[in-house]
């Protein structure tokens, strides 16, 4: 009971910090200043006026300048914002109580992501102090907590890729439960009506799903268990079809057979976009014959990329302060390296355990090889789109971009002072630091994530918003 309550307290104030954290962004913020947040918000809007969704090819969703829109894509967080900001207007037509009516569905959703989050912590690590560090890892990073402060759909791309490893996971360890098959569910049709950048945790999502029913044969090797996999498999096939299906068919019927949207949007950027801007006739860095290699180590894309995945916000203009971004990549550095550790070494529990008879598959080389697997593809996937995206279309490296590879990535992070702290308990010649060594290490680290998230909102972000322009105190952005 005394461990129910204490884990509960923990809990409560872990949620309470990650919604506190967002609101601050969400109230401060004046329309407009986080990326591109303007033409988003025009879908949303859209939405709460008229009680239909927009083609795409309407006046009032366009992007300025580069024409095209933001609801050629995948929009179910703004079809979502759009009914509470319908709902709204029964009480309020107030242009700052619509917009935060919608930028609190993601406030939302930051929250939710918070509990999976939490959830997969204690399914992926056996030490509570281990599981509480990754949980800090990934929901104090500041990036993350601004991305769920404005209107996008990143937000729930992120609360899927949460929920869909968890399920995952979950369904390893159980054998695939009803449950778990439901969650993952709604994991894949959030993901998929969200944001493209992060459909490589559905190719996860699918590896893992299928690893998990691999089982050693008496002659030692791996044959598929075809039964569960098939009955299981289709039912999530067909309530993932059932929830996406309406999305692709009305894209396909709508844009003459294109099921994505995608070539629908170019060709309208094409014929509303300026110059400058125009698909057809802006300069790239692959049409300019600049090398890939160039792009990666002459010029300045590794350290934008990285410096806004820890925290720079607003339009990329804001980071915080410059000694934090050192030690973010110190421990990210040195987690990695940690990692590489051998399992056997360090008597750790990861991946998790096998179905299949294994006590655990980190006592299986094989098992965990095909766990890790998708865990490392999901983190290559989005860092190789936003590569080819900004070398062959627009050159912008946003942390945003890669933020779907942000859970497997903080798990190695994790994993490697994990792995670390369990071969100090082992090695180490003193008992008392045997005994503490874990809560030495893995406390200095969440008492450092908690100190920078205080530290960037109390001494970059708060004042820089309040000193100057911010929600209340801008004029309105006339659309």
């Amino acid at each position: 009971m005394h461990t129910s309550r204490h884990r509960f307290s923990l809990n409560t104030i872990f949620y309470a910090a990650v919604f506190f954290s967002i609101l601050a962004f969400a109230l401060l913020q004046p329309f407009g200043d986080p990326p591109d947040e303007v033409n988003r918000y025009k879908v949303a809007q859209f939405i709460c006026n008229h009680g239909a969704l927009p083609t795409g090819e309407e006046f009032e969703v366009a992007i300025g300048g580069y024409g095209g829109s933001y609801a050629f894509q995948p929009i179910l967080p703004y079809i979502i914002q759009g009914l509470f900001m319908r709902l709204m207007t029964l009480f309020t037509t107030g242009n700052q109580a619509l917009l935060l009516c919608a930028r609190m569905v993601n406030v939302l959703f930051g929250v939710i992501m918070a509990v999976y989050v939490r959830k997969l912590s204690l399914l992926l690590f056996d030490n509570p102090l281990s599981g509480w560090l990754f949980c800090l890892l990934v929901m104090f990073l500041p990036q993350n907590l601004f991305l769920h402060s404005y209107v996008n759909t990143d937000s729930m791309a992120s609360l899927a890729g949460a929920i869909i490893l968890c399920a995952c996971v979950s369904g390893w360890k159980t054998g695939w439960k009803k449950t778990d098959c439901i969650t993952l569910c709604t994991g894949i049709i959030f993901c998929a009506l969200s944001y493209y950048n992060a459909y490589g945790l559905i190719v996860t999502a699918m590896l893992l799903f299928f690893f998990s029913h691999l089982k050693k044969n008496r002659k030692g090797k791996l044959s598929v268990q075809w039964q569960p996999l098939l009955k299981k498999g289709v039912f999530i096939s067909a309530v993932v079809l059932a929830g996406i299906g309406w999305w692709f068919l009305r894209n396909y019927r709508i844009h003459d057979g294109d099921f994505l949207g995608l070539a629908a949007r170019q060709a309208h950027a094409m014929r509303t976009a300026l110059p400058e801007y125009n698909p057809a006739t802006r300069i790239t860095l692959a049409a300019s014959g600049v090398p890939l290699k160039d792009m990666l180590f002459q010029m300045d894309f590794f350290y934008y990329l990285w410096n806004s995945f820890v925290a720079r916000f607003g339009p990329m203009t804001l980071p915080t302060l410059p000694f934090l971004y050192i030690w973010y990549y110190r421990i990210f550095g040195f987690g990695w390296l940690f990692c590489l550790l051998p399992s056997g070494w360090c008597n750790t529990v990861t991946p998790p355990a096998s179905r299949a008879g294994q006590k655990t598959a980190s006592k299986n080389s094989i098992y965990a090889l095909l766990f890790h697997i998708p865990m490392l593809l999901s983190i290559l996937i989005p860092m190789g789109l936003c590569i080819y995206y900004s070398y062959a279309s627009d050159y912008q490296p946003q942390g945003r971009y890669i933020m779907p590879m942000l859970i497997p990535f903080m798990y190695y992070t994790a994993l490697g002072f994990h792995k670390l702290t369990a071969l100090a308990e082992r090695c180490l010649p003193f008992a008392w630091l045997k005994k503490h060594c874990r809560l030495i290490v893995c406390g200095g680290l969440m008492v450092f994530l908690a100190g920078a998230l205080a530290l960037t909102l109390g001494a970059v972000v708060i004042p820089h918003y309040l000193s100057g322009t911010n929600l209340w105190n801008g004029d309105w952005i006339a659309f």
